[in-house]
């Protein structure tokens, strides 16, 4: 039988018709956007449209959005814009970030720069009040993602925006909050310019769009490290990927286009998916919250059946035809897998177990069922007393 694919988290399998279309485009409009000639403007106008059409996307002015290599780029360009201070302050960052925003604090706070980490609650999610306990007059910069990665635990920016507004009201300086949307494009109603964050990374590849290309918003400028040609008024300078822009814009209209049919596709999935693995012997959710369809993203469920390790259980669904994880694809190479779970408090055995199932747009109610009861089978398999 085929393969079935649970792992849109990592990756979204590509659009077909998009990649065929940015394929003409790389075709067509060769010339260099930032040209002055006919083949140049061409590339441009794309380049410009794109722009247009990914902003109302997101709901940021065009003027304040600018396409990068992807979401890890983006996050890195503006934790590292501190370097470029004469005081850089303190950034407050949030201990169940991605490894794109975690690891580069920990490069800062290894270069002298003060971090506070901020751990989630049993929940998975991080709360507004912790994080203005850790406040001080030196913080410069707040780093929280908007839906994890690995729970799917939906983060209350727009709170953490008041309360950072709140704090520094009068004095006249102003906290940076930056957020990773890399999840949250596509998967639960975005809009960047309202919520009032100060800039956020976005990625084309888990919208069905291809690998290489992401984009930033960045509400007012940030003394970026990056120097070269001037493109994308300086904030990332390199000729930009004009085909990969424009199916990243693509892939993106078209999720807020299909927002309320996708939902229903997806939760109607999750509850499926909820309810099946919930019925196998020994399951226990990440968080116990996530049972629920409020505050968490209908397309990452976390289980884990302790001890039975993760990793094992991912090595023998595949060899059964199904694409699971044990986490974010970007840390199990490193074996970080079980930062984000054991920083909301979880023991690390329950941690070790863990298991992420992340499904899309594509993925079908007999795909759910078969797997299950592939799962419901391996587990059963090797909690038999011959295992014991």
């Amino acid at each position: 039988m085929s393969r079935i694919y649970l792992d849109w988290a990592a990756s979204a399998p590509p659009f077909k018709d998009i990649m065929d279309q940015a394929a003409t485009i790389a075709g067509q409009y060769y010339g260099n956007p930032s040209s002055l000639h006919a083949e140049g403007r061409s590339a441009e106008g794309i380049l410009s449209e794109s722009r247009r059409r990914f902003a109302v996307a997101v709901g940021v002015p065009q003027s304040a959005l600018f396409f990068t290599s992807g979401g890890t780029e983006a996050n890195n360009m503006v934790l590292s814009s501190l370097l470029n201070r004469s005081k850089p302050g303190e950034l407050v960052v949030s201990a169940i970030e991605h490894s794109s925003v975690y690891e580069p604090a920990v490069h800062l706070e290894a270069h002298g720069v003060p971090v506070r980490w901020v751990p989630a609650g049993s929940d998975g999610k991080v709360s507004p009040a912790r994080i203005a306990q850790v406040l001080s007059k030196d913080t410069s910069m707040v780093a929280v993602m908007h839906v994890n990665n690995e729970t799917g635990a939906i983060q209350p920016i727009a709170e953490i925006a008041h309360i950072l507004r709140e704090n520094v009201r009068g004095s006249g300086r102003r906290i940076h909050l930056h957020c990773d949307g890399v999840q949250a494009l596509g998967k639960i109603p975005v809009d960047y310019g309202a919520s009032g964050v100060d800039s956020a990374a976005f990625s084309a590849h888990k919208i069905g769009g291809p690998r290489g290309v992401g984009a930033l918003y960045l509400r007012s400028p940030l003394p970026m490290l990056f120097r070269g040609g001037g493109q994308e008024d300086s904030v990332r300078p390199g000729t930009e990927n004009v085909p990969g822009i424009w199916a990243m814009a693509e892939a993106a209209e078209r999720a807020v286009q299909d927002y309320e049919a996708r939902t229903a596709h997806v939760l109607a999935l999750r509850t499926k998916l909820v309810s099946g693995v919930s019925a196998i012997s020994g399951a226990r959710l990440i968080p116990a919250e996530a049972a629920g369809e409020q505050g968490f993203s209908p397309y990452i469920l976390s289980v884990a059946f302790p001890p039975l390790p993760g990793e094992v259980l991912v090595r023998i669904m595949n060899d059964s035809g199904f694409a699971i994880s044990t986490g974010s694809a970007c840390a199990s190479k490193g074996h970080k897998e079980r930062r984000i779970l054991m920083n909301m408090g979880m023991s690390d055995e329950t941690a070790r177990s863990a298991l992420r199932i992340s499904i899309g747009v594509g993925t079908t109610e007999e795909e759910i069922d078969r797997f299950v009861f592939a799962l419901s089978q391996e587990v059963l398999t090797w909690n038999m007393p011959a295992r014991a």
